[in-house]
């Protein structure tokens, strides 16, 4: 049987602030819930006479409501995990009805997985004329660059339509990872007073993956794996999941959703108790955020294999075999400022294309001075941070004034908390 989340297990999977305090409001709602296995599901009552159905599958963790939300999970499955944290739902010998229907036709899914075809052996001459494309993109590129350099950036336009103009050029060379890095400029620069100073940096990094990518073979392979992953060749799963696994206690530390045109991901920050190593896991899904990764939430840690993409200074990775269930855990290895930014040094000396690093910072206050945010630690050392005013404002509610742990990422111009650690306690931001 599966432990209870804690209330900030289930913030972390919430879709919004006010998502969560509609749940919070649903206490005493509720009737005959039950738990089985995996399996969470509840009648709340509304303001129609007929209760709302929710259902929690824990294994993914994947949601089912009745009402008509588009948000996910909805109030009443955040509700439901509300009441489930809070020791208010029984096991139960059997699921009701409704919610053994949907249970089973997960399962059914699960079993139906389709067998893995053959691999596929990857043609030479394919491989080389997309290699030749990208190579033509990316001379392409380097003018481009070379062209705004000598025309100086005050002249340089820096709209989306322009931006986007080029990315969509890289598009087409089959370099898609630096038609991301365009576009991502373009909402950077967008409003921001120091907009030279970034698209100067951005046009330099650039510059150099393109002369990196001239002389590949010239490179050692970890670094030549990371110019080959920062311009987007594709690498499959197959691949990935065949390297030599890491098997670590890794403790789950943040998580969140983005989307973009409808294309949902998930992104999971991971670190080994052990060794202090990052991974990140990314899950994707078209439509709907509805994932089906199996992992942990937010405060779990679970002993597992995972298998890093390779890369000088590889993070992100997939899941594989996990030995037993997670646990949540309550203390985190320390890690001040200094070692913060010394973590991020050595990324980004292997890997000079990283744009951001995770690091954890134990003992730190939030504070916000002149319009702008800080965390400061027991010696007065300072990390500018940024973020939405409702997160910034909720970490600063949550640490009352007093130090916490803060996890984010560092971009060597700020950090950008994912969550924050307090009394024994992991909350997503």
């Amino acid at each position: 049987m599966t432990s209870p989340w804690t209330a900030g297990q289930v913030a972390s999977v919430a879709p919004d602030a006010s998502s969560l305090a509609a749940a919070q409001k649903l206490a005493g709602s509720w009737s005959q819930t039950g738990q089985v296995e995996n399996g969470l599901w509840g009648l709340c009552q509304g303001s129609g006479s007929k209760p709302y159905q929710a259902i929690v599958d824990l294994s993914g963790p994947a949601y089912k409501c009745s009402c008509p939300s588009r948000k996910f999970p909805c109030k009443h499955a955040l509700g439901l995990l509300l009441e489930w944290s809070t020791g208010r739902v029984p096991v139960a010998a059997e699921p009701l009805d409704f919610a053994a229907e949907w249970l089973a036709q997960r399962e059914g899914k699960a079993a139906q997985q389709p067998v893995p075809a053959a691999k596929a052996v990857a043609d030479p001459a394919t491989a080389q004329k997309r290699a030749e494309r990208v190579a033509s993109g990316l001379v392409e590129l380097d003018l481009w660059i070379t062209d705004q350099i000598r025309g100086g950036l005050a002249s340089m336009d820096i709209s989306w339509e322009a931006l986007d103009g080029v990315a969509a050029r890289m598009v087409d060379a089959q370099a898609p990872g630096v038609a991301g890095a365009l576009r991502s400029l373009a909402g950077a620069v967008a409003g921001a007073e120091n907009w030279p100073e970034l698209v100067l940096g951005e046009l330099v990094r650039l510059h150099l993956l393109v002369v990196a990518h001239q002389r590949m073979d010239q490179l050692p392979g970890p670094l030549r794996d990371s110019v080959r992953a920062h311009v987007g060749y594709p690498v499959s799963t197959e691949s990935v999941m065949e390297l030599p696994a890491v098997r670590e206690l890794w403790m789950v530390m943040g998580s969140r959703i983005t989307e973009e045109k409808r294309l949902f991901t998930r992104t999971t920050w991971l670190l080994g108790r052990a060794t202090g190593r990052w991974a990140i896991l990314l899950d994707f899904s078209h439509g709907s955020p509805n994932f089906s990764g199996v992992v942990p939430p937010v405060g779990h840690v679970v002993d597992a294999d995972l298998h890093f993409y390779p890369g000088a200074a590889a993070l992100r990775a997939r899941l594989g075999a996990t030995h037993g269930d997670a646990e949540p855990f309550t203390t985190l290895p320390a890690g001040n400022i200094a070692a913060a930014l010394e973590h991020y040094t050595d990324a980004v000396s292997a890997d000079p294309w990283l744009r951001s690093w995770p690091v954890v910072v134990t003992d730190v206050t939030p504070s916000y001075v002149d319009g702008s945010w800080f965390l400061v630690d027991k010696s007065g050392s300072a990390l500018p941070a940024e973020g939405d005013s409702r997160m910034m404002w909720t970490l600063l509610g949550i640490s009352g004034g007093y130090p916490v742990s803060v996890c984010g990422t560092w971009n060597a111009r700020y950090i950008e908390a994912f969550s924050v650690f307090v009394s024994g306690q992991v909350t997503a931001l």
